[in-house]
């Protein structure tokens, strides 16, 4: 648990120290590339640098993200805060769309009015030029950490970097084109990168989109989870499997079935053992709640219709009122199945002093109870009293009998 949580701890400064280099590169470059293209007189380099401060819209939001998508769950956020990041991940896809679509707004009135882009010179060029250089830089550096974190988030604001680098290609060739009389070119462009940061919005944003209204995953992974469930020792099966995504993990709850007749330890044992294998070998996984049913007992009538304890033994005390001998059991065991209930009373060894004995007082157990309409069979369990056994200091022993109700 300790390795987990360290790892957690360094993937998100790692994911915080990319995203404050983003910040702090983006303000600055932006504001350069503004103040270069007014007095350089490109209004292709005036526009990338907006884009550029628009960036940090993005790196603020993927911090504010970060921050609150790391903090424990709580009483209001029992899963988490993943979804902070996918909230941040949906705006940052929006900011592409936006983005996209004002060089495409830019492009096609630069194709009406070319005059508009002036006559820039070298310093124009190259500021364009070393834009590019370091906003490749940042979206490979940034994109690396958010492949070793499985952010989504960093991921959409990685392609946020390349976008900007993207756009100062454009204004490279719309300042090369001015100064080679063919400005048309910086349109062509614009309308090309703007398709193509509407594609990377499209490709980030819609699987966000998709997990805020709770889309588990997708069927391979289903099947995958499917398998690694089917393969623990005393699972019988599996129904009702759901997943849904919270940010960079993703949480999953499933019903097992069991053999009925297993201790209820038994049974809880094999659900750890479900929910520690699927954590361990599925990567995306790290929360898995498992409910177990015993098999043969999935939607029929014992499983939803058939009273509860208290009722069962209220009607039953009724029934054996008139078998002394009932009064002094020990337990009652409760088997909720399909065709009924299965009810074994278990009773001091000395209620019966032989192998007959004990057989005749099952038969008038189940005889008494034969008219309940939720009893299918009676068993009779005979035990050590523990009272007397702490007393004498005897081993437990204990036989089983049965019989239809």
């Amino acid at each position: 648990m300790a390795t987990g949580e360290s790892t957690a701890r360094a993937e998100q400064r790692a994911k915080s120290r990319v995203s404050w280099l983003g910040l702090w590169i983006n303000l600055p470059l932006g504001l350069g590339k503004i103040v270069v293209g007014l007095f350089g007189q490109s209004q292709a380099l005036v526009a990338d640098g907006v884009h550029s401060l628009s960036d940090l819209l993005g790196d603020i939001a993927v911090l504010v993200a970060i921050r609150q998508g790391a903090a424990a769950p709580d009483v209001d956020h029992p899963y988490g805060h993943g979804r902070f990041e996918t909230l941040a991940t949906v705006f940052v896809a929006v900011l592409l769309l936006i983005a996209g679509a004002g060089i495409i707004v830019d492009a096609v009135t630069g194709l009406f009015a070319p005059e508009r882009l002036g006559s820039p010179g070298l310093v124009a060029a190259g500021t364009a030029a070393a834009s590019i250089l370091i906003k490749e830089v940042l979206y490979r550096r940034t994109l690396l950490v958010a492949r070793r974190t499985r952010s989504a988030l960093l991921a959409a604001n990685a392609w946020h970097h390349r976008s900007d680098a993207l756009s100062s290609g454009v204004a490279l060739l719309g300042i090369l084109g001015a100064m080679a009389g063919l400005a048309y070119l910086d349109a062509v462009a614009a309308v090309i990168i703007a398709l193509m940061l509407g594609h990377v919005a499209w490709q980030h944003g819609w699987p966000a989109l998709k997990e805020l209204v709770d889309t588990g995953l997708d069927h391979g992974e289903r099947a995958t989870i499917a398998r690694e469930i089917m393969a623990v020792p005393g699972v019988r099966g599996l129904r009702q499997l759901r997943t849904r995504q919270s940010g960079p993990v993703a949480l999953a709850d499933v019903a097992v079935f069991v053999d009925p007749t297993i201790s209820i330890t038994e049974a809880h044992r094999i659900s750890e053992a479900v929910s520690a294998r699927l954590v361990e070998r599925v990567d995306a996984l790290t929360q898995v709640v498992v409910h177990v049913e015993p098999a043969g007992h999935a939607d029929g009538a014992a499983a939803q219709e058939v009273p509860l304890r208290p009722v069962i033994e209220a009607e039953l005390d009724r029934a054996w009122a008139a078998i002394p001998e009932a009064s002094r059991r020990l337990g009652l065991r409760l088997d909720y199945l399909d065709q009924g209930v299965e009810v074994t009373a278990i009773l001091p060894i000395g209620v019966a002093t032989s192998e007959a004995g004990a057989q005749a007082l099952e038969r008038r157990l189940a005889g008494a109870a034969a008219a309940l309409p939720h009893i299918e069979r009676i068993r009779l369990e005979l035990a050590i009293d523990p009272a007397t056994k702490r007393n004498e200091g005897t081993p437990t022993a204990s036989s089983s009998r049965e019989s239809s109700a």
